[in-house]
């Protein structure tokens, strides 16, 4: 059993009381089920109450957990898995934490939930409307005492707005969108947390959601996104400004026309956040599959052919991050921040992409192949560096 931490104990906290609609799903006019798109874009549906079994099953997108299940969090993914327990008297109901080495078996087929329910209305959904009036009052009253009930609010509403009739609820409600990023700014100087959650409840909110994007990004909101992600001084919630910003972006093609050019280039500025290592490396990371992401054509081969003057603003921002990404890792293969290979690898594997598709733009120095070949070979037999062999090794 692993340690939970002051977030993960409040989020387990109003599991129950905010388990509603949870996925990047499209609305179902049977309210019994949930009913998303697959990578095919097919229409797959399941049951909205979860039907559990004697054996873990992971609880899908959007689910709602009745009472007397035993529930395990997959701390490495954040996925839930139950099943049904028979808790010995005086005994409350289970919740584990899998640590991050060890994930549970988390199988994906959904017939295995065939029981449609229909009696069970999560509290939390019902009241969505007064989730948000409570954000917008506290962000214009900047109460600091009432941090804790925001922070929970926050909770709950993340849980809802995966489900796209919340998630345009909030979206299409005056202030509701602008509260939120008014509670994510740095500058009002709510709590990290607070901030945190603000920017985790936006992107799910906009994740999977053109109308959603469209919609919000007409309020020229995208100078904010990126204001929060140069300001912020905390690794964990950076991390989360990173997700609200690309959730805004991706598949959005006025956004990436806005954003592919300076706005893009403008995170290259050192980031000056403070936290531990591991969550450090991973806040740069997050910066660096986002560009690497907008940048990679293949990601939006068709915006590009219809807009063939992005294509330019493309290449000057592929060529600016090659000469960036390239002295990262060049400082990295000299002389190691980390004993881990989480962000040399972001580098190399960003770099590699950059290289293929802007050749014109981004070529490597003979210094910054020869280092690259020489750690590959330094860790040759290191097996939890594969990857990063790998993607060295594809820069030579």
């Amino acid at each position: 059993m692993v340690r939970l931490s002051v977030y993960s104990r409040l989020a387990i906290a109003v599991l129950f009381a905010a388990a509603a609609a949870t996925a990047d799903k499209r609305q179902s006019t049977d309210d019994s089920q949930v009913c998303t798109t697959d990578a095919n874009g097919h229409q797959v549906c399941y049951p909205r109450l979860f039907n559990a079994t004697d054996e873990f099953q992971a609880v899908l997108p959007g689910q709602d957990l009745p009472p007397g299940l035993h529930v395990q969090i997959d701390m490495s993914s954040g996925e839930r898995l139950a099943k049904l327990m028979a808790p010995e008297p005086g005994k409350d109901l289970a919740v584990a934490a899998v640590p991050d080495d060890k994930p549970a078996n988390s199988p994906k087929d959904h017939s295995r939930q065939r029981g449609f329910g229909s009696g069970y209305k999560p509290a939390a959904a019902e009241g969505f409307q007064t989730h948000i009036d409570s954000v917008v009052e506290l962000s214009a009253s900047m109460d600091r005492s009432q941090t804790d009930f925001l922070h929970n609010t926050l909770l709950a509403m993340e849980d809802l707005v995966h489900d796209t009739r919340y998630a345009d609820e909030l979206i299409h409600r005056p202030k509701g969108a602008a509260s939120l990023l008014r509670l994510s700014d740095t500058n009002a100087m709510w709590p990290a947390t607070i901030r945190q959650l603000a920017s985790v409840v936006l992107g799910a909110a906009l994740q999977n959601n053109p109308k959603a994007q469209e919609s919000l990004f007409a309020d020229g909101v995208l100078p904010l996104f990126i204001d929060n992600v140069v300001r912020e001084t905390d690794a964990r919630a950076l991390g989360k400004h990173v997700f609200a910003l690309s959730a805004l972006v991706r598949g959005n093609n006025q956004a990436l026309a806005e954003f592919a050019g300076e706005r893009l280039r403008s995170l290259r500025a050192p980031l000056t956040v403070v936290g531990d290592r591991r969550v450090r490396d991973s806040a740069e990371v997050r910066v660096v599959r986002l560009v690497e992401d907008v940048l990679n054509s293949e990601l939006h081969p068709d915006f590009l052919e219809s807009a063939e003057k992005m294509k330019k603003v493309f290449a000057a921002s592929a060529s600016a991050w090659c000469g960036e990404l390239a002295d990262r890792l060049r400082k990295e293969l000299v002389e190691p921040r980390s004993e881990y290979y989480e962000r040399p690898l972001a580098y190399a594997h960003a770099l590699q992409v950059l290289r293929s598709q802007y050749p014109d733009e981004c070529s490597l120095s003979s210094e910054l192949q020869h280092l690259a070949r020489s750690k590959a070979t330094q860790i040759g037999n290191d097996e939890s560096a594969i990857d990063y062999r790998q993607a060295l090794s594809e820069l030579v």
